[in-house]
């Protein structure tokens, strides 16, 4: 098991994950708290709460299930990628390890979802190959949330040109990823940094994408990247809906592609969860397209409680779920 998954107990219960993850998780969790409220009072609180409400339950239904509907894309195209490395893991129990990684989405660069490798491994997935397909995972999206982005230039004419070169570029870059040539030019390319640490970074690059070219080949590259781009569009779906029943007058084209810059401002920062940048460039970019600034902070807070936090929630109730049946398998083991 990889160092960084060190056992983190409690009373009562034997939490096998990191403690790092899980101060990351409630450091996050308290400013998320106080970032939203702060957001709330400049938006102005009874305007926000009375767009929160304006939602409705229905509203609620469809934004939740496009979110499920993405998180059901993303493990359909993770099991795929485990039976392209010959695995086959039984689907609830991989569905649980998959949900389980959404429980430390709010990690830096969510490097927290390979918690996964340790609840795959009972079921003899190595460790590289598992952290080898959440690479994979992490590069599809980046690039789907590009193509998802470049969706906010449709909405003018004269910027839709955008679009198209940005869909040409992925297509032409994508299938380089794959090549041993580029592998074994960054790999020479990494002896030329000074720094050991920056070497050693490049070493592992290397090493992740050859062990990830079965999942890199045309066929899983562009299968993956169709079922991210499906997915992530309608978590950017979801964001017009909420404007859309908040009473804004917003393309759904722009909305969508205000989603994906938010996503890649907050994957680009670091920031664990994305928290401040997503929300600041999603809340931005709806004030300079003309929605009011209350109906702007309450679409943002929706869209993220519902995606984001959402996702968090499912998690934390998975992993709870698997602790508690391994502590009771344990304790059945020692009677």
């Amino acid at each position: 098991m990889p160092a960084v998954l060190r056992a983190w107990p409690i009373p009562g219960l034997h939490l096998a994950i990191p403690a790092k993850y899980v101060r990351q998780f409630l450091v996050v969790t308290l400013l998320s708290i106080v970032f939203y409220g702060v957001s709330a009072v400049w938006g102005g609180v009874d305007e926000v709460w009375s767009s929160l409400v304006r939602i409705g339950w229905q509203g609620w239904a469809i934004i939740l299930g496009l979110s499920l509907f993405n998180y059901s894309l993303r493990f359909i195209r993770w099991d795929y990628y485990l039976r392209e490395l010959k695995y086959r893991v039984p689907v609830m129990a991989n569905l649980s390890a998959y949900l389980a990684g959404f429980a430390f989405t709010t990690t830096p660069g969510k490097v927290g979802e390979a918690v996964r490798s340790f609840y795959l491994k009972p079921h003899d997935v190595g460790y590289v190959h598992s952290l080898a397909a959440l690479f994979v995972e992490r590069l599809v999206d980046l690039i789907a949330m590009i193509l998802v982005a470049s969706l906010a230039a449709y909405a003018f004419e004269d910027m839709r040109w955008v679009v198209v070169v940005v869909l040409i570029a992925a297509v032409a870059i994508v299938p380089l990823m794959h090549s041993q040539a580029l592998h074994r030019r960054l790999d020479s390319l990494r002896f030329g940094f000074r720094s050991q640490r920056l070497r050693d970074l490049g070493g592992h690059l290397v090493s992740m994408l050859q062990t990830s070219s079965s999942l890199l080949r045309s066929g899983p590259l562009y299968y993956g990247l169709l079922l991210g781009l499906i997915a992530w569009a309608a978590e950017g779906y979801a964001l017009y809906v909420v404007l859309d029943r908040l009473g804004a007058d917003a393309d759904i084209w722009y909305a969508t592609g205000v989603y994906g810059i938010g996503i890649l401002a907050g994957a680009v920062s670091f920031v664990p969860g994305g928290l401040g940048s997503t929300e600041l460039a999603m809340g931005s970019l709806l004030i300079l397209g003309g929605v009011e600034t209350s109906m702007a902070v309450a679409a943002v807070i929706i869209c993220r409680l519902a995606t984001l936090w959402f996702a968090v929630l499912i998690g934390l109730v998975v992993v709870l779920k698997l602790e508690f049946l391994s502590n009771h398998d344990g304790l059945a083991n020692d009677h």
